[in-house]
Order: C-alpha cells, then structure tokens, then sequence
C-alpha cells in the first residue's frame, strides 16, 4: 500500500471508527426482539386473561354443578376431583398449533371447547343424563351446538353450503363404545356466550380407572401414531391393542360394578399368559418388520450403521417397554 504523508494511511484505507453495517443490524436485531418480545407479551397477557376468567366461570360452575347434584338422588359431584377444571394456556396453545385449519373454518370455540370442564356421577350414564340436563337447563344453561361432522371429521353442509349444527353430546356406549371398553357421556353447555364441557361417569371408582387407563396404555399406544403409515405395522400395532383392550374392557366393567353396587374390593384382573405370548411375538415382529426395511437399505443410505442405533428402534423399544409395565402390573397369576 502507498503510504501518504507522515506514515497516515488514506481515509480510503483506513478502517471506520464503528461498522456502521453491524451497528444498524445489531438496532435493527434488538428491535425486532423487542417487538416479538411484546407480541408473545401480549399473547401471554391476553391468553392469562382468558384462563382467568375461565377459572371465575369453572367456579360458578361448580357450584351449579353441585346444587344440581343434590335434586338428583343417584347422581354425586366431588369437587375435589374436579381441580383441573379449566384448560391452562399452553394446552390451550397447543391445541390452537396443532389445529390452525379448524381454526379458520371454526374459530376460538369451535377448537377450544373444553376451557371449562367438570366431571359428574350418576349410573347408567347414557339414560340418566337427560335428568343433569333438564336441571342445568333450569339454571339458564342449554345445550350447546356444534358443528356437525361426517367419519373423517369433515363438517358437513345443507344444501345451501352452509355448514350443519347439532347438539354437542355425545354419547360413547355399547356399539359406540371406546374400543378399550371405556363410557361416557361428554357434552357442552352454553351460557352468556360462554361453553361449559361436562363429563358423565359412573361413578369414582370409573374415573380412577380411566386416569390410569390414559396414562398406561392410552398415551403409548399414541406413541405409535408415526408407524400406522405402513399396513404392516399398522396391523401389528392393531393386533398389540387388540391384547391389552381385553385387560382394560375387564377393568372398566369392574370399576362400573363397584360404583354402582357399593363394593369395597376389586376383583384380581390380569392379562392370561395366552396374550403376553402372542404380545411378546407381536412386539418382536414390528421390530423385525423395520428392521427389514433397514437392511434394504443400501448401506450408503443408512442413518446409522446398526438398526439399534436408529431413532425408528429407540422409539419402537420405548413405547414396549413402557407397555411391557402395563404386564408387570396385570401379569398372570400362576
């Protein structure tokens, strides 16, 4: 470089006192985090506000639902097993996430129904709601509507394109039964604007059972959501569920026998040794089935150079194990 005058570089040459170019990203960078900053802030405060006042609505709710209790003889409400009565905001977030396209057709409330939420007793559900229902009704509550929706959860239209609305009830027994063997009565009210979702058991004992139910077999069995794509694990999987909703049809109807009669002990249930061998064949052929598709892989291809060290077999082996549990509680009686 040509240097001028006494050893002075040329203000060409010389480097900027600041950069100018990473100073303005730097303003511009923390003003965006700035603004992003007061959207989630004010996501935040408007989705708290919300959750706020559900938990004013669950408690007025509560008390109705109590009252209305007390004029039914068969029917009970606990409020201490009803202290998740309202849906907190990142289940209400996540909900909202998971389904953005409902959410333009339906809105807020045609996706978030549950904000408010009780649990009410009384036997044989799926004939004695109608008494819940006429009291609720006397205390300004009516039956809310909903879409109206075909086997796909498609909403379904009148001839003039406009969608379809019916009563928000729905009633989940015999042939319309959960395949694990699991009842209830689910409906909504509305009231002032506002949705009020009730569930119907039969009684505690029922939604003991149901609480371990979703959390033992239920929620792992959804683990498995991302294989039902191919057929043959999709029929294995099948063939898994198929073993353990005979041990939970049993549980349900024992946990319905003593809410209604009164007993005290529960019967022993327990998976017969007949399915925890065709469920051990059962989880070795999903393993073997994907382990098939990995040595067709060539080997340039392959994420990983064993199957074990795949995530596909790390997440197969975990949900068995957690399964497997299910077995160690209910396991045969020799």
């Amino acid at each position: 470089r040509k240097r001028i005058g006494g050893g002075a570089s040329s203000k060409l040459e010389r480097s900027p006192e600041s950069d100018v170019l990473v100073r303005s990203n730097a303003k511009t960078s923390t003003a965006q985090r700035k603004a992003e900053g007061k959207k989630v802030d004010t996501k935040t405060r408007l989705g708290d506000f919300l959750v706020s006042q559900n938990r004013i609505l669950a408690e007025k709710y509560m008390d109705d639902l109590e009252r209305v209790a007390q004029l039914i003889p068969e029917a009970s409400f606990y409020r201490e097993l009803n202290t998740t009565n309202t849906k907190e905001l990142p289940s209400i977030l996540d909900k909202l996430g998971k389904r953005t396209e409902q959410y333009s057709e339906r809105g807020y409330s045609g996706v978030i129904r549950d904000g408010v939420r009780a649990t009410m007793f009384i036997p044989e559900a799926d004939k004695n709601y109608v008494k819940i229902v006429k009291e609720m009704q006397k205390k300004g509550y009516k039956i809310a509507k909903t879409f109206a929706e075909d086997s796909k959860g498609n909403i379904i239209l009148d001839k003039n394109g406009v969608p379809k609305m019916v009563d928000d009830i729905d009633v989940r027994f015999g042939d319309n039964a959960v395949r694990s063997g699991y009842e209830d009565v689910q409906m909504r009210f509305e009231k002032n604007g506002n949705l009020y979702e009730l569930l119907i058991l039969p009684g505690p004992n029922y939604l003991a059972t149901k609480n371990k139910e979703h959390e033992l077999v239920y929620e792992n069995f959804r683990k498995y959501d991302t294989f039902v794509k191919d057929d043959g694990a999709k029929e294995i999987i099948k063939a898994i569920k198929k073993e353990y909703h005979k041990l939970t049809r049993a549980l349900y109807t024992e946990a319905k026998h003593r809410d209604v009669s009164g007993a005290n002990k529960s019967e022993q249930i327990t998976f017969t040794q007949e399915s925890v061998d065709t469920v051990d064949k059962l989880f070795k052929s999903l393993k073997t089935l994907f382990l098939g598709k990995f040595n067709a892989q060539p080997p340039s291809k392959r994420s990983k150079p064993s199957f074990k060290q795949t995530k596909t077999y790390e997440n197969l082996d975990a949900v068995e194990q957690k399964l497997r549990k299910v077995i160690d509680l209910y396991s045969p009686v020799d």
